[in-house]
């Protein structure tokens, strides 16, 4: 670094867990992509159906589809369109992962501001994505 700081341990850590963590959340959005287009697994939505649900709202596309809501697409896995979904998950999960890493590394430490501070943001992440806080909608 040019100003002669050099990076935590910790930040050396989450960078290395993110880089790993995207790129294998990228490969599988790739993977899902080509399992879809290539119909290597049963779709709910077929390729080809897709232009004539483009231009539909939401809760449109997901009445004339059978598209699953919420974590529903977790047990549909086995086909091709859901595929991607796991890379979405995982690059959404990203920060929390990382955190989880870290956090070990700031107990070691005896850094109680950070570790409080990492186990409030993972409780309120995790509760986020479970679906059990809503912001009113």
């Amino acid at each position: 670094m040019s100003n002669g700081t050099r990076p935590s341990e910790e930040q050396l850590k989450y960078a290395s867990i993110l880089q790993i963590v995207s790129l294998s959340g990228l490969a599988i959005l790739i993977l899902g992509f080509l399992v879809y287009i290539f119909g290597v697994l049963p779709t709910i939505v077929p390729v080809n159906k897709i232009p004539e649900y483009w231009g539909l709202r939401v809760h449109e596309f997901v009445e004339k589809t059978g598209m699953p809501t919420g974590w529903k697409w977790f047990v549909l896995l086995n086909h091709g369109d859901m595929v991607s979904f796991l890379g979405i998950a995982l690059l959404a999960a990203a920060t929390v992962v990382c955190m989880l890493v870290v956090l070990p590394l700031f107990m070691k430490k005896k850094d109680t501001p950070y570790v409080i501070i990492l186990l409030i943001q993972i409780v309120v992440l995790v509760l986020a994505a479970s679906g059990l806080i809503t912001g009113g909608h």
